[in-house]
């Protein structure tokens, strides 16, 4: 039995962070704590009988199932969102309105007030199940947890770039892409599943993949024509963890050989704060990464070059509020001119700094390094409001869980790929790209962070 499972949505967003949580309910407050991937959720509450088990999302049928399976063991649902500020309103009312599974929850922590305000306006969960704490994720931008930050020479030199050679980044988010052409029956049978598509933002997922598919094409037409025009500027690729990687691939391949010699470096397996903070300017669409790029205080420039649902500045959001943040570029020439500005020197117009600030309170709540530290507090508190009794499920009408939970004993987190011997890729069936955590992998990090803490 332990005392808590953490859940990593995925390795390369929300692992450092996972680990940094598990450090310090380990270490300040004695707990036994286990970090795995979603796909260990079956063995790890039949088999490690956790008190709390920490997730992500309850979204669909595997959300249904998960909270049914945490009553029958007696286990609390905490919920720890990777992705807490809803791009708009409908994503709001999707991940945490009445109808959503949240209320389930024993405990909710919330990004903003913003979001906490809606919960209690809709009376999805009372206020005590509510702390408003931010976003734990962002505490290695803050304080000495920068330090794990990789060296902006370092790594430039490590894709084959030019440390004395200009550099913008590229962080992607056409994330329906992939489905366009291949796999379009899951999307459709996933969108359903999880209840999307009775949202009008939602109600239309070939379309949204479509737009992804063209709007991808069109934007990496633009800046490859930027490329051109600097002859001594490189580019940085980072696709969003869910995208599939091969079009990135064949697109710096395809820029390199045009434009003579290494320009381009398609960056898939690093965290996002290694590419901001070897970047000079930083280009996205309505992305998180966007605000990121605040805290290094980088240019960050919105590539909008189509405007559609989901993606559209008419919507009421995070994700049209931070656009505010930013410098917006709705076309060729105006990304030209934007980019030209900030890497011959140029500053965010001061009305913008403000904005921000505005911004980081309104949805961010604090980000200022210490945000790990909040959670832990608020999820150690679970165990002071009353004994936590596990009992196992039933194996009678349980039988799916028992045997999903013996063929991950077997084969881990990833059976279908452990199955497929021939295949050196990290591909899943749909795409994504090394999204499962590894024991090597946390590991890592836990170094990484005892490391840090030695040499304070």
């Amino acid at each position: 039995m332990i005392d808590i499972a953490l859940v990593v949505d995925h390795k390369w967003r929300d692992l450092p962070g996972m680990v940094l949580l598990s450090d310090i309910l380990k270490k300040k407050y004695g707990f036994s704590v286990k970090l795995i991937p979603y796909n260990l959720w079956e063995k790890t509450l039949i088999f490690d009988k956790p008190k709390i088990l920490c997730v992500s999302i309850l979204y669909g049928k595997r959300g249904l199932k998960i909270i049914e399976t945490c009553k029958q063991t007696g286990a609390k649902i905490a919920i720890l969102m990777t992705e807490g500020r809803p791009n708009t309103i409908d994503s709001l009312k999707y991940s945490t309105g009445p109808e959503s599974n949240s209320k389930y929850a024993d405990l909710w922590i919330c990004w903003s007030e913003t979001v906490r305000n809606y919960m209690l306006e809709e009376k999805v969960l009372p206020q005590e199940k509510l702390p408003v704490l931010g976003c734990n994720r962002f505490d290695i931008y803050f304080g000495s947890y920068k330090k794990l930050i990789q060296n902006k020479k370092d790594f430039l030199i490590k894709y084959g770039l030019n440390p004395d050679m200009p550099v913008i980044s590229w962080a992607t988010n056409f994330t329906h892409a992939k489905f366009f052409k291949n796999n379009t029956k899951f999307m459709l049978n996933d969108w359903k599943d999880l209840g999307l598509t009775k949202y009008k933002s939602y109600s239309d997922p070939l379309g949204v993949a479509k737009d992804d598919y063209f709007c991808r094409i069109e934007s990496s037409k633009i800046i490859k024509e930027y490329l051109k025009k600097h002859k001594n500027l490189q580019l940085m690729i980072k696709p969003h963890p869910a995208e599939d990687h091969s079009f990135y691939i064949d697109f710096a391949n395809e820029c390199n050989k045009e434009l003579g010699g290494k320009r381009v470096a398609f960056i898939g397996f690093e965290y996002i704060w290694d590419v901001l903070n070897a970047t000079d300017v930083h280009i996205h669409r309505l992305c998180t990464t966007g605000i990121e790029a605040w805290f290094l205080d980088k240019p960050s420039i919105e590539l909008h070059i189509k405007d559609y649902l989901p993606w559209s500045l008419s919507l009421d959001g995070s994700a049209s509020d931070g656009a505010k943040g930013n410098d917006m570029a709705l076309n060729e020439k105006q990304f030209f001119e934007i980019t030209d500005f900030y890497l011959n020197g140029g500053k965010p117009a001061s009305d913008k700094m403000i904005y921000r600030k505005k911004y980081i309170k309104k949805w961010l709540y604090k980000v200022d390094g210490f945000r790990s530290e909040s959670y832990a507090e608020a999820i150690s508190q679970l165990f002071e409001k009353e004994e936590i009794k596990i009992k196992n499920p039933h194996i009678k009408g349980n039988a799916d869980l028992y045997l999903k939970g013996l063929i991950n004993t077997v084969l881990g987190p990833s059976p279908k790929q452990a199955l497929k011997i021939w295949k050196k890729d990290k591909i899943d069936d749909i795409g994504h790209v090394d999204k499962i955590i590894m024991k090597k992998d946390i590991l890592l990090w836990e170094k990484k962070i005892d490391n840090l803490r030695r040499d304070l």
